[in-house]
């Protein structure tokens, strides 16, 4: 038979918090990037192949940023899911509690 298993709602609360926290620095870096990235201009040029290359880089890029974008929204809800899984345990610790009290009050 096992040992059982301890849950430390705050510990996973603070899980959360972390991942919340390295989600918004992501998001501030991609930003950053993207400036970065804005601040190149097309250095292609406006020739044929120039003009081929940059349809090709807006495409990727598109792709890239609806990705990313995509990954981020996902990461910061699942750190809201981590807290909440966390509060409702330890909400329904909290009411184990009490009804565990209230059976022993009963049969003395």
């Amino acid at each position: 038979m096992g040992t059982g298993y301890e849950v430390d709602p705050e510990q996973i609360r603070s899980s959360g918090g972390g991942i919340q926290s390295s989600t918004q620095q992501l998001r501030a870096d991609w930003q950053a990037f993207q400036g970065e990235l804005a601040g190149f201009g097309e250095p292609w040029g406006s020739d044929d192949i120039g003009s081929l290359i940059g349809g090709c880089y807006q495409a990727v890029y598109e792709v890239a940023v609806e990705a990313y974008n995509d990954n981020l929204d996902d990461m910061a809800e699942h750190g809201e899911i981590v807290t909440m899984f966390a509060d409702n345990h330890a909400k329904a610790e909290e009411h184990n509690v009490v009804e565990v009290n209230r059976v022993r009050d009963i049969l003395g």
